[in-house]
């Protein structure tokens, strides 16, 4: 049971509307680590890829956009992932993330990105595009994988 790229919970109308109403519909606050709601929550979809049996996902705020390795480190991509609500599978250690301002990391998260360029878009996220947790710690409410 796979589900299809880009079938994932976007809620970005939600946050709008709201970013809006809170500031009296001015300028809505910037989507940065700091900003944005601490870890991970909630209960996803449960997910299976290619080579592991159905697993369970949380979800969690990737504030920016960005690219899928399909290894925890800088190299091949397998996909691309868009900034608002997404699932994720489990977190681990591996390479250098890329830096975002002052954020630096070396946690991976599992996920499927939205367009797929390889392996079905299945891979590794950088955590320092993801909100919650500081530099070199995992985001909090995510397991270990």
């Amino acid at each position: 049971m796979q589900r299809t790229v880009g079938g994932r919970v976007r809620r970005l109308a939600v946050l709008a509307a709201t970013a809006l109403a809170l500031t009296g519909g001015g300028l809505a606050v910037s989507a940065s680590p700091a900003a944005a709601a601490s870890g991970c929550s909630g209960n996803g979809p449960v997910v299976q890829d290619w080579w592991n049996p159905p697993r369970a996902t949380k979800y969690c705020n990737a504030y920016r956009s960005g690219y899928v390795y399909a290894i925890a480190s800088q190299g091949e991509l397998s996909g691309y992932l868009y900034a608002g609500t997404s699932w994720f599978v489990c977190q681990l250690t591996g390479g250098e993330n890329p830096a975002v301002g002052s954020a630096h990391n070396n946690w991976w998260l599992y996920t499927q990105g939205d367009t797929a360029y390889n392996y079905g878009g299945w891979g590794w996220f950088p955590a320092t595009m993801v909100s919650g947790g500081g530099n070199y710690q995992p985001v909090p409410g995510l397991p270990i994988c």
